[in-house]
């Protein structure tokens, strides 16, 4: 009977431990958007996503600059979600931002958010 009752404990605990790692269906560690990007992709992704989420410090405000971004942050304000653009505004960094860090950050939102950004016209 005990040999019975370790059999069944074994067999539940295995089944439940394969089941939790087959249930989900997706994929673990980040999310998908992150993890085909390779090298300077990666870096830039990075990057924007640290800006994103407020983890960089950045320039102090620059008025020339700011008249510039202005266009690109609203556009990429925008594109987010709804639930998004009452978390961030995009807007408030305007001529805060190197041309690679505003670049870095309309790539993050386009692969994040599954956006297709218009071409930038300068």
């Amino acid at each position: 009977m005990k040999v019975l009752y370790i059999s069944a404990l074994i067999s539940v605990l295995l089944f439940s431990s394969l089941h939790s790692i087959f249930a989900s269906g997706g994929f673990g560690g980040g999310g998908v958007a992150g993890q085909a990007l390779r090298g300077k992709e990666r870096e830039k992704f990075n990057l924007g996503k640290a800006i994103y989420n407020g983890e960089v410090a950045l320039d102090p405000k620059k008025e020339d600059l700011a008249k510039s971004q202005k266009n690109r942050l609203e556009y990429l304000q925008g594109s987010l979600p709804n639930s998004e653009k009452g978390r961030v505004n995009l807007e408030d960094l305007a001529g805060q931002l190197s041309e690679e860090q505003i670049s870095a950050l309309e790539f993050f939102v386009s692969i994040r958010f599954n956006v297709k950004l218009e071409e930038k016209k300068d």
